[in-house]
C-alpha cells in the first residue's frame, strides 16, 4: 500500500512540475505549442516519412544507375582487352610468324620476300585489321628491317609503356596515358596501348614484344554510345582515359569527390597489370526537382496545412492576449519612478477588471511613491550640499600653498641678485594670484591652466636660473577641455620642488597633454632626482584612492588634493600612473576616459 502511494505521490509531483513550467509560458506561446504539436508536428512527421520514401527510393534508383553504368564501361574495357589478349596469343602461337621473327637474314631482301610472303599469305594481316587500330611487333632481330608491323626493341627503348613494362616483368600489359614527348611524332598523344611477351619460340633467341595501340577517340566514341543517366570517368591508373562530360577534371579531384560524395559508385577492374577505375556521379536531391516541378501544388499545401490555420490562431490569440500584453507593458513601465495607468479599457471580462483593479494600484502606488520621492531628493540635496564644502575646504588649502611657494622664490631671487627683477617677479606673482584668488568656477580649460603653469615656471626660472628648463606640449584638440583650476600646476609645482631643486645640475620639465582613441593623456615629467620603488608603489596608490579623510591626515597636501579634485569632475574614473627612476627623473601620467570629458563652449 505505502509503495502505491509513494508512486500516485511521485506521479503528482510529475505532473505538477509540467503543470508548472507551462504556467510559466506566455499564452501566445501556449497557443503556439498547441498548434505545432497538435497541427503542425504531425503534418511534417507524416510528410516526413512520405518525402523520406521517395528520397530513399530516388537514392536507391539513383545507386542502381551508376552501378549500371559503371559495369557496362567496365564491360567494354573487359572485352576490349580480352579480344586483344586473343589476339596476342593468336600471334603467338602462329609458328610461321614466329619462325619468320627468329630468321636471320643475310641481306634486306631476303627479309622482304620472307615479310611479303608471311604477311601476304598468313591470317596475321587480318588480325591487325579487325578493329585493331595498329598492331607492331618488335623484336631484337637486328637483321629485319622496321616497316609497318615490324619494329626493332631499340625503336622503343624511350616509349613509357616499354619502360612499365620491363620493369614490372609480367607478361601481358595495358597502359593508358598521356605521351608528352613521343618517339613517332603524332598528332593524337593520348595512349592507350595493350603489350604481350612472345613466348611460345621456347628456342628463340631474340626478345619479341607484341603491341596492339587502340586511338582513343575510337574507344571514346564508343564509351559515348553505351546509353547512362549520369556522370562517368574511365580512368587506367591515375590517367582519365574518358568522361561523358565534355571537359575532365583531374583524377586526383575525381577521386577526393568520389571519396566524399555519397551520390557516386567506384568499380574497379583489375587487368593486365593495371586497375581500370570506373567513377559514376548523381546530383541530389532530385526530391527538391520535383517539388519545383510542382510549385502550385507545393504552394497550395502550404497555405492550407501552415498559413491559414496560423491566421485563424492568431485571429483567436490576438483577443486574449492583446489586452494582457498591454496590461504587462505597463507593469513594466514600472522601473521607472511611477506606474503609468492604462489610459483605454475595453471589454467587460476577467481581463477588463484586471486592468482596473491595475490602475487603482497605480493610483496608490504613486502617491506612496511622491512621498519617497521627496525625502530622497531632500536626502540628495544634503548630500550635494556636504561635498560641496568638502571642495570648497579643497580649495582654501591651495590658496595659501602656492602663495608661499611664491614669496620664497621672491625672498630667494632678492637675496642672490638684489632688486632689480623684483617688479617682473611680482608681476608673475600677480597672475598667479589672480588666479588663485578668483574661485567663482571650479573648472577651467586646459588652454587656462598652460597659461597659469608658463606664469609658475617663468617665476620659477627667477629662482633655479640656469638650472631649469621647461617645454609645454598640448594638442590642439586638448586645449579646450575642462579640468579642476590649479591641478596640472600642482604636479607642475611637485616636479619643481621635489625634482629639480634637489638636484644640483640642469634640470628639464615637460608638460605633454594629447588625446588617444581611448583617453585623454596628460603627463608631467621631470628630470630631477627621482624616487625610489617603494616610495613610488605608496604615492600611486595613494593617488588612485585618494580621500577626503586621507587629506585630512596628510601633512603634504598639494598632489592628493589635485588627485581628489580631479576624481570628483570625471566621477572617479581618472586614472593615475608613476613612472620614476632614482637619480633619472619623474613622470606622472593622468587618464581620463575619452566618455566623461566636456569641453567649454
Amino acid at each position: 500500500m505505502e509503495g502505491m502511494v509513494f508512486k500516485v505521490r511521485q506521479g503528482k509531483s510529475k505532473s505538477a512540475r509540467v503543470g508548472n513550467y507551462f504556467s510559466q509560458l506566455k499564452l501566445n506561446k501556449k497557443f503556439l505549442l498547441m498548434y505545432v504539436f497538435a497541427v503542425i508536428l504531425p503534418l511534417v512527421i507524416t510528410d516526413a516519412l512520405l518525402f523520406g520514401k521517395v528520397y530513399s527510393t530516388e537514392r536507391n534508383n539513383q545507386a542502381n544507375d551508376r552501378r549500371n553504368a559503371a559495369e557496362a564501361y567496365a564491360k567494354y574495357m573487359k572485352d576490349l582487352l580480352e579480344y586483344d589478349s586473343t589476339v596476342g596469343t593468336a600471334i603467338d602461337l602462329n609458328k610461321d610468324l614466329n619462325t619468320f621473327i627468329d630468321t636471320k637474314y643475310d641481306i634486306p631482301y631476303s627479309y622482304y620476300n620472307s615479310y611479303f610472303f608471311t604477311v601476304s599469305y598468313s591470317y596475321f594481316s587480318t588480325l591487325s585489321d579487325i578493329n585493331q587500330d595498329r598492331i607492331v611487333i618488335y623484336s631484337s632481330n637486328d637483321t629485319m628491317l622496321s616497316g609497318h608491323y615490324f619494329h626493332n626493341i631499340v625503336e622503343a627503348y624511350d616509349e613509357q609503356w616499354f619502360k612499365n613494362f620491363i620493369n614490372t616483368g609480367v607478361n601481358e600489359a595495358a597502359y593508358a596515358y598521356y605521351d608528352a614527348d613521343p618517339v613517332v611524332r603524332t598528332t593524337d598523344r593520348n595512349r592507350f596501348i595493350y603489350v604481350r611477351r612472345m613466348n611460345n619460340s621456347r628456342t628463340s633467341q631474340y626478345r619479341k614484344i607484341i603491341t596492339i595501340e587502340h586511338k582513343l577517340s575510337r574507344i571514346t566514341g564508343e564509351l559515348a554510345e553505351i546509353p547512362v543517366n549520369c556522370t562517368l570517368y574511365l580512368c587506367c591508373g591515375d590517367y582519365v582515359i574518358y568522361s561523358n562530360k565534355e571537359a575532365a577534371p583531374d583524377y586526383e579531384t575525381i577521386a577526393n569527390r568520389a571519396a566524399h560524395d555519397p551520390y557516386s559508385t567506384t568499380l574497379n577492374l583489375d587487368m593486365y597489370d593495371n586497375t581500370f577505375t570506373v567513377f559514376a556521379f548523381t546530383e541530389d536531391p532530385v526530391i527538391l526537382n520535383v517539388m519545383r516541378d510542382n510549385l502550385p501544388i507545393t504552394f497550395l499545401l502550404i497555405i492550407l496545412t501552415l498559413i491559414v490555420p496560423i491566421l485563424i490562431m492568431k485571429a483567436l490569440e490576438r483577443s486574449i492576449t492583446e489586452r494582457i500584453s498591454i496590461l504587462s507593458k505597463a507593469f513594466g513601465e514600472g522601473d521607472q519612478e511611477y506606474f503609468q495607468p492604462i489610459k483605454e479599457i475595453n471589454g467587460t471580462d476577467e481581463i477588463s477588471d484586471l486592468m482596473h483593479n491595475y490602475n487603482r494600484i497605480v493610483d496608490i502606488n504613486n502617491e506612496l511613491t511622491n512621498t519617497i520621492y521627496k525625502d530622497k531628493l531632500r536626502e540628495q540635496e544634503n548630500d550635494l550640499a556636504r561635498k560641496n564644502a568638502e571642495l570648497l575646504a579643497l580649495q582654501s588649502q591651495i590658496n595659501p600653498h602656492f602663495l608661499f611657494n611664491a614669496l620664497e622664490s621672491i625672498r630667494m631671487h632678492s637675496i642672490l641678485k638684489g632688486e632689480n627683477e623684483t617688479a617682473e617677479m611680482v608681476q608673475r606673482l600677480a597672475v598667479m594670484e589672480r588666479q588663485n584668488v578668483e574661485w567663482r568656477e571650479d573648472a577651467v580649460t586646459i588652454e587656462e591652466e598652460e597659461g597659469f603653469i608658463d606664469a609658475y615656471l617663468q617665476l620659477q626660472s627667477y629662482r633655479f636660473g640656469d638650472r631649469i628648463s621647461f617645454d609645454i606640449d598640448i594638442d590642439e584638440d586638448c586645449k579646450k577641455v575642462l579640468i579642476p583650476k590649479l591641478t596640472l600646476v600642482t604636479f607642475v609645482e611637485n616636479a619643481c620642488v621635489h625634482g629639480i631643486e634637489s638636484k644640483a645640475s640642469q634640470g628639464w620639465i615637460f608638460v605633454r597633454v594629447n588625446r588617444t582613441e581611448k583617453d585623454l593623456v596628460i603627463e608631467v615629467e621631470d628630470t630631477g632626482d627621482g624616487m625610489e620603488e617603494e616610495d613610488v608603489k605608496v604615492l600611486q596608490e595613494k593617488m588612485n584612492n585618494v580621500t577626503i579623510d586621507m587629506i585630512r591626515e596628510a601633512k603634504h597636501v598639494g598632489i592628493l588634493n589635485a588627485c581628489l579634485r580631479i576624481k570628483m569632475m570625471f566621477k572617479d574614473k581618472a586614472k593615475f600612473t608613476i613612472e620614476s627612476e632614482k637619480g633619472i627623473g619623474m613622470s606622472v601620467i593622468i587618464q581620463i576616459p575619452e566618455d566623461m570629458i566636456k569641453t567649454a563652449d
